[in-house]
């Protein structure tokens, strides 16, 4: 199934975080998965998802491994540029779905790893504790465009989750004084 769209929000009265994407099928027919994910699992998440993304980067083109994490970076901000300069973040989610393959009501999920293959999209695959679950193979930038949907929704739970990109930690410049 190819990827449609994809949304993540933060729901205040579960205080998780709904992730809903939807795909067409063979014959062009929306479905959609629904799952929440927990400030817990996103925790773990992150980081998993960042280091998957710099042995992307590694795998793809191995003369840049040693500045994966600038490559990242860069990448990144390319992406979610390209995204909020086509619109693609002011679109609202599709509602007229009528087919849920793991039902309406969101799983919780337990766990989430992902898998790379050089010269291959990421795929993530998101996992309840038990049952099934499902995966999203990303392209590159759609990949950025759903880390900047996970960090803003952090930033709207109030989770104090420091969800920092790959070369984004910058030494602060030392303090002066001033007599």
């Amino acid at each position: 199934m190819e990827l449609h769209q994809i949304q993540v929000a933060y729901q205040p009265e579960e205080d998780r975080i709904l992730c809903r994407a939807s795909f067409r099928d063979a014959g062009g027919n929306l479905q959609e998965v629904r799952a929440w994910l927990t400030r817990r699992v996103v925790k773990e998440l992150w980081p998993t998802m960042l280091e998957a993304m710099e042995t992307q980067v590694a795998l793809d083109n191995p003369r840049a491994a040693h500045a994966s994490g600038d490559v990242v970076e860069m990448e990144h901000h390319a992406s979610v540029e390209a995204f909020r300069d086509g619109g693609h973040f002011s679109h609202s989610f599709e509602g007229d779905i009528r087919s849920f393959p793991l039902g309406e009501i969101p799983f919780l999920v337990s766990n989430a790893d992902f898998s790379i293959a050089a010269g291959q999209p990421l795929r993530m695959n998101l996992m309840p504790a038990s049952g099934s679950g499902f995966a999203i193979t990303f392209a590159q930038q759609v990949l950025h465009g759903f880390s900047s949907l996970l960090r803003d929704a952090v930033n709207n739970a109030e989770w104090e989750l420091e969800l920092a990109l790959p070369g984004s930690e910058h030494p602060a410049p030392a303090s002066r004084t001033l007599n």
